[in-house]
């Protein structure tokens, strides 16, 4: 509505006429670079809780647990300020260009462990776990001897963490499919990069999982299923997509591509039973592919080519890319072999969510030159570089729980308390309802936190938007991405520190120590949890809270035992990574012959010294200014239910054990929040 007439109707409805000018007083919280909407001054939805309904989040004063409506309204704003900065930084970049940094995937690898060297040639899953040091409060914080895992000793100082499983095998391929779209646009970055995508995406798969199977002892084998080959010249038709390759190319190759792109999976791991690693996908269809060959000048060999290992199928990629133009590209743009590679990546987490794999068609697949067998080092060093690093890759790519952790942390602000989610949470809703563009969306993530980002865009261009954006919305009105299957948006700590990127509060690298003090002096919550965290490391039951716990209790609530590390202050360091292997079988008798093996992993930036460490994360509040736009109803659940897991957490002691009385919250028991809650874990 045109301005003047808002405040005329305002003074119709209202009889309140207000003098409206140009000018802005100052925010002296800081600096703003967006300005909400100047409206009138009617109270907004969430002052009146007698016409709320229940589940909208209103405002209380004077309330422990439920914010006033002035913190509801100000989170609310400086929320979707911030949100629409990025937003317009997103808008202000070429579609084709991505933030500085951002081309390059060892970004998300910082201290990510490598998988073992060597693989148990059977057995579904592989198990680690990392270690921790917790300093005693009396012995100096700094490290200066490595635990020596072998010793009989024990150390006190050093703690290992909740164990991860690691599933190595699945019964069926990724299922993908191939539709007919418009050609990418050159100037949109996110589809100039899908040029040739699910082929792409097919040939990171088979490499991906021929490294996995090698590192068990075991290799790929064809299956009977393959793409014939033609020597004519093909035309496209409505239901195919033809691969037109030079006489040049190397009989590998076709027959490696013909395998790939089978609308049945053309290639398995070895054994008896066929199986498929997390990354094996398979073109179904509707559109299929067909393989155009120019008459060769020399007959083919006789003996049809065996599977390639994952170093020569990583050749036969170059040579695809050679002949296809697919290695050109600026250092500040995703180049299609990238692009595959991260989509690659993607794979087992869409696996586990339920996604359906989609790609554009690549339509005429013609050679742009008359490729040699090779292609120059420094346009195939990228993709040699990601084979070399797979086994980094690979770890966290397979374990969707600690993936999702990190996904999901994208929406994370640590300066966000708990009872304060919904209104955070509904202020990005606003924002970024109105960026459907898979491309801005992928560029406002990146410009946010893009350690995070880079895997929001292999999810983005495996293309089942519309399972991403139910994901987004549900998880922005809940907290939880999807209803009745589990979140994997929980913190996962040592994903975190794997990654570089912060997901909760208790990443928080601040000590805060507080000194000697009596029995009156208050100890933030924040604080408190992390420290009792320290005592629970491998507690796998509880849902740790990502949000930065408010409030503060006096010490005297506190358990005697954790005053020494309150006094100190908080320390808690990622050590390494630990696998523990199973060698041998077991016999038909009592006695085994499996053993156990541990093998230590220090993570991609010790092992390499490549690591990029300067690429920040975007995570400053922009302050609203202005008088602020009236906004819908917030719900409350998001709000409440990241309350009630704090007060859980609050409530247990360094043991494990529930104690109300450690809660140091008056009145908790008839708490609307809290009433039904505490009733039920008395029961």
């Amino acid at each position: 509505m045109d301005p003047r007439r808002e405040q005329i109707l305002h003074w119709i409805c209202t009889e309140e006429h207000i003098i409206k000018t140009d000018y802005v007083k100052p925010c002296v919280e800081g600096t703003a670079l967006i300005d909400d909407p100047v409206v009138d001054d009617a109270p907004s939805s969430t002052a009146s809780s007698s016409t709320a309904p229940p589940d909208t989040l209103t405002g209380a004063a004077d309330d422990p647990l439920i914010p006033t409506t002035a913190e509801i309204e100000r989170v609310f704003h400086d929320g979707r300020a911030t949100w629409t900065r990025l937003v317009k930084a997103a808008k202000a970049l070429p579609l084709h260009v991505l933030p500085v940094g951002c081309a390059d995937p060892s970004i998300m690898l910082q201290d990510v462990p490598a998988l073992p060297a060597r693989l148990p040639r059977k057995g579904g899953f592989l198990t680690g776990r990392p270690l921790w040091h917790v300093p005693d409060p009396e012995a100096d914080c700094a490290r200066d001897e490595k635990p020596d895992l072998a010793s009989d000793h024990l150390d006190f100082q050093y703690s290992h963490g909740v164990c991860k499983h690691f599933r190595l095998s699945f019964s069926k391929p990724v299922a993908c499919s191939v539709h007919a779209a418009q050609p990418p646009s050159p100037d949109d970055g996110l589809q100039a990069s899908q040029k040739g995508l699910a082929i792409l995406t097919m040939c990171w798969s088979y490499i991906l999982s021929a490294r996995l199977l090698e590192l068990q002892g075991r290799k790929v084998v064809y299956t009977q299923h393959f793409l014939p080959t033609a020597t004519s010249t093909l035309q496209d038709t409505a239901s195919d997509i033809i691969l037109k390759l030079p006489a040049s190319t190397s009989p590998a190759l076709v027959r490696w591509l013909a395998a790939l792109l089978s609308p049945t999976p053309g290639w398995s791991g070895d054994g008896n039973r066929p199986d498929f690693s997390p990354w094996a996908a398979f073109c179904s269809g509707p559109l299929r592919f067909g393989i155009v060959v120019s008459q060769a000048s020399s007959p083919p060999d006789e003996q049809p080519p065996s599977p390639p290992t994952s170093a020569q199928a990583t050749d036969l990629l170059i040579e695809l890319c050679t002949i296809y133009d697919f290695l050109d590209g600026l250092p500040s743009e995703l180049t299609p072999a990238t692009a595959a590679f991260l989509a690659a990546l993607a794979l087992p987490f869409a696996r586990d969510d339920d996604h359906n794999p989609r790609f554009p068609s690549p339509g005429s697949m013609v050679p742009t030159t008359s490729p040699s067998p090779s292609s120059p080092p420094t346009k195939s060093s990228r993709i040699r570089q990601y084979t070399a690093d797979l086994r980094y890759y690979m770890t966290l790519s397979m374990h969707p729980r600690s993936l999702g952790s990190v996904l999901w942390s994208i929406f994370w602000q640590p300066s966000v308390p708990p009872n304060l989610v919904s209104p955070w949470l509904a202020s990005i809703s606003t924002v970024l309802t109105s960026t459907p563009n898979p491309t801005q969306l992928a560029q406002v993530f990146l410009l946010r936190r893009p350690r995070v980002a880079l895997w929001w865009v292999g999810l983005l261009l495996l293309g089942d938007l519309p399972t991403i954006h139910s994901r987004i919305t549900c998880y922005l009105s809940t907290t939880e991405e999807r209803w009745g299957f589990g979140s994997l948006a929980r913190p996962d700590i040592a994903a975190a520190a794997w990654t570089g990127a912060p997901q909760s509060f208790l990443d928080e690298p601040s000590q805060n120590p507080y000194g000697a003090g009596n029995i009156d002096q208050q100890i933030a919550r924040c604080d408190l949890l992390r420290h009792r965290y320290n005592f629970r490391l491998q507690d796998e039951t509880s849902l740790p809270v990502s949000w930065t716990p408010f409030g503060s209790i006096p010490r005297k609530f506190v358990e005697p035992d954790l005053w020494p590390w309150l006094d100190r202050g908080h320390v808690r360091e990622y050590i390494h990574w630990v696998w523990w292997i199973k060698h041998g079988r077991a016999n038909t008798n009592t006695n085994t012959n499996i053993s156990l093996h541990y093998d230590v992993q220090l993570g991609f930036r010790r092992d390499t010294g490549r690591f990029v460490a300067n690429v920040p994360d975007y995570l400053d509040i922009t302050r609203a200014r202005g008088r602020r736009a009236r906004h819908g109803s917030i719900k409350i659940e998001p709000s409440r239910a990241s309350t009630v897991r704090m007060v859980s957490h609050c409530m247990q002691d360094i043991t494990g054990d529930i104690d109300t009385a450690i809660l140091a919250l008056p009145g908790a028991d008839d708490h609307p929040w809290l009433k039904d809650w505490i009733e039920t874990t008395r029961e």
